[in-house]
């Protein structure tokens, strides 16, 4: 089936290449608008990017420890250990004894964390909702079997091809 859309050119000035499709296009509008709601969430929070990015991982995973965010954000151990530092400070996380191993220590997302990031992104998932009334479910499943393999690609560009997905693909998709 062809799109009535055409093709849009990439937006990078200086970069040669093919044209971009429209729905790529979006896509990497979608991406840098992305980026820059971080950006404005954490200055909404009053954080840093890596600190949310901490807490995000912290939030979703429960059995993290600092070498852990180290890994996972990519940075040093002693920068994570610092960043770690001033999560505390700020009430946002509490470091806890592992349970099996006394050496580790567990880093536990305060319950004042949680309701100040959940009311810093209470709008957006306001606005995703709205914005998902407006597809029909058909319309709503390719759009996430679409998401779902950009999201793998990503990941298989990233990590390679052995990589544990984040997000759990559908085998239907």
């Amino acid at each position: 089936m062809t799109s009535s859309i055409p093709e849009a050119q990439s937006d990078s000035p200086g970069l040669q290449g093919p044209s971009v499709s429209s729905l790529t296009h979006s896509l990497r509008a979608v991406l840098n608008s992305f980026t820059e709601l971080q950006r404005h969430v954490a200055a909404q929070l009053g954080l840093g990017l890596n600190d949310v990015a901490a807490l995000e991982h912290l939030v979703r995973r429960s059995e993290l420890g600092p070498a852990d965010i180290a890994s996972i954000l990519r940075i040093t151990t002693a920068s994570a250990t610092v960043l770690v530092d001033r999560l505390e400070n700020a009430g946002h996380v509490q470091r806890r004894s592992h349970p099996q191993d006394r050496r580790r220590k567990l880093l536990i997302v305060t319950e004042h964390a949680q309701a100040e990031v959940f009311r810093a992104l209470k709008p957006l998932f306001d606005m995703h909702e709205e914005i998902d009334q407006h597809y029909s479910e058909d319309e709503r499943a390719v759009i996430e079997s679409y998401l779902r393999r950009v999201s793998q690609s990503y990941d298989a560009h990233v990590y390679g091809d052995h990589h544990e997905a984040a997000v759990e693909v559908d085998p239907s998709s």
